[in-house]
């Protein structure tokens, strides 16, 4: 298997001065595949490091290879579940592409077999309700129990202390002490009560209308939709990747950008959206006339070293995506309203 992978390494060196076929760029993925899950990690790098930067020629046109993956592999420290993964799909999105590199391969039944492994369960709905006690019971029956609690200790630490104060007073009787002493003691613990209601009937009327106007998030939340280029038109995910650079969201806000263009091209009915196809798929059906075709091939690799890189995006790489999506963008627009 050694000498096969070495024999396939020259093939490829020599393949990547000129240009390889995409069956050649199948087989050589293929080997790398074999190596890896083989857990001979140095053969597969070997494999791998010719390709970087490789022309691949195909009926529709050409495209480079894939730099993102193939550096994922190169730098990989061990056996990688995730650099697999995206090999196999990858791998299974060119087979249909080649006929060739079809026949005699059954890999479906294990993407769709590692697919389901990384689907998250669906949490149950409902569940079981808490009982009440004093502690989660009904809020406003608790809070006036605890009102009530309060007036009672203060209304008795009053008494004492107009006790004490009636003590210096020796001529009058003691009954008389107490009943002068009641009166202005429960006129103070009505009055503290009555204060203490008010306070509280502020917070709570403070407390309602926080909950019935929510404060906004400058920062987008996270949806499942993102991930969908069709979930928003191409306005709005410009829209939203400026929304996500503010948030210093770097890495979506590159995703946002890439999407824009995938829809743009959609609406202009230069690409034709289908569930599964890869961003190197959509290279190999444009054009070769098409004057922004090189950008397009640039942004499609800067966007999947940022996307399935291993370090967060920088200012510069989210400058230099927004910057070829605009001018993607534009080209297309300009031709669209010639057009009409």
């Amino acid at each position: 298997m050694r000498a096969a992978a070495i024999s396939l390494l020259l093939l490829l060196a020599a393949a990547a001065a000129a240009a390889a076929t995409l069956d050649e760029y199948v087989a050589a993925l293929t080997s790398i595949h074999d190596a890896l899950r083989g857990g001979r990690l140095e053969d597969g790098r070997s494999v791998a490091r010719p390709l970087l930067g490789a022309r691949i020629e195909t009926p529709n046109g050409s495209f480079q290879s894939d730099g993102a993956l193939l550096t994922a592999i190169i730098e990989a420290k061990g056996a990688d579940i995730r650099v697999l993964e995206r090999l196999e799909a990858t791998l299974s999105a060119l087979r249909r592409a080649s006929p060739a590199a079809t026949a005699g391969r059954g890999d479906h039944a294990l993407l769709n077999a590692i697919a389901r492994e990384q689907k998250s369960a669906r949490p149950v709905e409902g569940g079981q309700a808490l009982p009440d006690d004093k502690l989660t019971g009904n809020a406003m029956v608790r809070f006036a129990e605890a009102i009530g609690r309060a007036a009672k200790w203060i209304a008795e630490k009053l008494e004492k202390f107009f006790e004490w104060l009636a003590s210096f007073w020796p001529d009058a009787p003691e009954k008389e002490k107490r009943g002068d002493i009641r009166g202005p003691v429960i006129a103070i613990a009505v009055a503290i009560v009555i204060l203490i209601g008010a306070v509280a009937y502020a917070a709570l009327r403070r407390s309602r209308r926080a909950r019935q106007a929510p404060l906004q998030s400058a920062a987008p939340a996270m949806s499942s939709h993102d991930a969908d280029p069709l979930s928003r038109g191409a306005n709005e995910w410009e829209r939203y990747a400026a929304q996500l650079a503010a948030a210093g969201r770097t890495r979506e806000a590159i995703r946002a950008w890439y999407h824009a263009v995938l829809v743009t091209l959609y609406s202009a009915s230069i690409l034709q959206f289908r569930k599964g196809r890869t961003n190197w798929e959509y290279v190999a059906m444009l054009a070769p006339s098409l004057p922004w075709r090189g950008h397009f091939i640039d942004l499609t690799r800067r966007f999947e070293v940022e996307w399935y890189g291993l370090h967060e995006g920088t200012e510069e790489a989210l400058e230099e995506c927004r910057e070829m999506a605009r001018r993607i963008m534009d080209a297309v627009r300009r031709v669209s309203r010639g057009a009409a």
